[in-house]
């Protein structure tokens, strides 16, 4: 069981679905579940969502791509987040 600050959680789609949040916004009024996502995965989307919540915003990312290298695309942070087994970034 991961708890979660409501701003961090409504990053993403799937969470802002299935959960219905109270007036404050920290407070969750119901707890999503997710039972076909790997806890080892949910700890980097937590981890993610973590830090474009509170460290720094994320910048858009230019569609098509000119760069062919993602370093030069995203934000370091982004690539280097991106440095992890291919297993676990394509869960």
């Amino acid at each position: 069981e991961f708890e979660v600050p409501t701003a961090v959680a409504m990053m993403s789609d799937l969470v802002k679905n299935m959960t219905n949040v109270g007036g404050d916004d920290d407070e969750v009024t119901e707890i999503a579940y997710l039972p076909r996502v790997k806890a080892t995965v949910l700890e980097k989307v937590i981890e993610y969502c973590t830090h474009y919540t509170k460290e720094e915003v994320m910048t858009p990312i230019e569609t098509p791509q000119k760069a062919s290298k993602t370093e030069e695309v995203v934000q370091k942070w982004y690539a280097d987040f991106l440095q992890v087994e291919r297993v676990l970034l394509f869960e």
